[in-house]
């Protein structure tokens, strides 16, 4: 699904953007400071409800508006959807097609978003909650039931976690627990299935920006290997008492990333851990397309910034490949690629302009 159109009223240094857009590549150059990340922050926003930049929504409304409004067209095979999302005095409210928005994951699933900034080597050196949050995302947009089933988890685990912290009795701790582990094993499962089937493109796409790398992942469920979760949840017991936390269980698993079996942070450079981490969510994005027809909007800021020519060359045809709807920014127009189908725009003091 892609957007034909975006309108942002009041948020960030726009007071009011009205935008027609190609479904394939929109390129946006302008100064530093002059709207282009708060452009791509607007599209995130959109799809998930929350800023890659601050924590605070408050923080995204216009200087001396009292709230903002984005709202877009998501267009696909079945015809188009109006979405929109707003912060007022009263909060966000979310709608999908007119009417309001069951959850934030509605508008998510409507319109799947992947960022490449310059935080995206967190992804190989970061921690295990980056690569969690990748997985998950490709999980929630491909397999059925995920949501359902992490919803359920995240339930039962906050109730267990809340008896933790209060020392409940022991027999108060085993009535949530099959419910966390008849969920959990869902996630599992449906975390294995997707992994199966990404790993396969993303050493395929991964290979071709950075040559024949012994490249793997390996998944790390979140208990021990041979052991039940029932079983590690028994035997965590105690400690999760004192440390008031659930200790075993699918919300700590990992995906190692690994070249010739090491880390994957310990043998490549900072500029090749950005491109490693470009390569997995470009692949996301063109596995989205094959497993459900579907179009990723890709949000990539300032790559020249981020990648030498060589590599930025190689990452631009591999973007185009990914059949996703990409959104490129660049302080210098010059830097953009030559692309076609691409309609581009120049932003200045909080003003976009559509170029001819």
């Amino acid at each position: 699904m892609a957007l034909s159109r975006l309108t942002l009223r009041d948020f960030r240094c726009f007071e009011s953007v009205d935008l027609d857009l190609s479904p394939r590549a929109n390129l946006i150059h302008g100064d530093n400071a002059s709207g282009k990340t708060s452009l791509l922050e607007a599209l995130f926003f959109l799809s998930r409800g929350r800023s890659f930049r601050t924590s605070k929504a408050e923080n995204l409304v216009r200087h001396g508006a009292e709230g903002f409004l984005l709202t877009g067209l998501a267009v696909d095979g079945a015809g188009t959807v109006p979405l929109g999302i707003a912060r007022g005095p009263a909060g966000l409210e979310a709608r999908v097609g007119g009417a309001p928005a069951q959850g934030l994951a509605q508008l998510a699933e409507r319109l799947p978003v992947q960022l490449l900034d310059a935080s995206a080597h967190q992804l190989i050196e970061g921690g295990p909650r980056h690569r969690r949050q990748f997985l998950d995302w490709g999980v929630f947009h491909v397999e059925q039931g995920f949501l359902a089933a992490w919803r359920r988890y995240q339930r039962a685990l906050k109730q267990r976690n809340t008896l933790l912290r209060q020392r409940a009795a022991e027999a108060m701790l085993k009535t949530w627990e099959p419910e966390l582990v008849s969920a959990g094993l869902l996630l599992d499962q449906s975390r294995r299935a997707y992994l199966a089937q990404l790993e396969p493109v993303a050493l395929a796409w991964a290979s071709r920006l950075l040559g024949g790398l012994d490249l793997r992942f390996r998944y790390l469920r979140g208990w021990g290997e041979g052991k039940s979760l029932e079983d590690a949840l028994e035997g965590t017991r105690t400690l999760d008492r004192e440390q008031g936390s659930t200790r075993s269980g699918p919300h700590r698993a990992e995906v190692a990333i690994e070249i010739g079996g090491l880390p994957a942070q310990q043998q490549v450079s900072r500029g090749q851990q950005k491109v490693l981490a470009g390569a997995l969510l470009l692949a996301q994005a063109a596995y989205l397309h094959q497993a459900t027809g579907r179009q990723c909007l890709l949000l990539l800021d300032d790559l020249a910034a981020e990648l030498d020519v060589g590599h930025l060359g190689r990452f631009l045809e591999l973007v185009e490949e990914s059949q996703a709807q990409t959104f490129l920014t660049s302080v210098e127009q010059g830097r953009l690629p030559a692309w076609k189908e691409a309609r581009r725009f120049h932003v200045e003091h909080g003003k976009i302009a559509k170029l001819v």
